[in-house]
């Protein structure tokens, strides 16, 4: 059992800068210190080896990163909320119909039987 991942690198001179890359760790449920720690790409650290990082820094392990527990929850917004939504957008669509009828009226437009706004002084039928 773990308590969620930790990023951490090798520290400087543990190997070749290029191998300097940023790890993702299970961090172990116990509140004993393990006396070795492994990557979720299998690569082992003892004490001291390790750089604990706050946030990504530097080039990621691949490994590590294609093995990360993947979030399980459904991203989509639950029926309740759509339709909640759907309410509300429907409430804002008529408030919106009427500021635009109430504004047409107050500069003297009126609607026209396809829609279109004209002007009370048209000649046109």
């Amino acid at each position: 059992m773990t308590d969620g991942v930790m990023l951490a690198r090798p520290v400087h001179g543990l190997v070749n800068e290029s191998q300097r890359v940023s790890h993702l760790f299970p961090i172990p449920a116990t509140q004993t210190p393990p006396h070795r720690i492994t990557a979720l790409c299998g690569a082992s650290f003892g004490p001291g080896q390790l750089e604990r990082l706050d946030h990504p820094s530097g080039m990621p392990c691949e490994h590590c990163l294609s093995r990360s527990p993947q979030e399980t929850r459904d991203p989509s917004p639950p029926p309740a909320r759509l339709d909640a939504i759907e309410r509300t957008l429907h409430q804002m669509q008529i408030q919106i119909n009427g500021i635009k009828t109430a504004l047409a009226a107050t500069i003297g437009e009126l609607p026209d039987h396809d829609g279109a706004p004209r002007q009370e002084n048209d000649d046109f039928p």
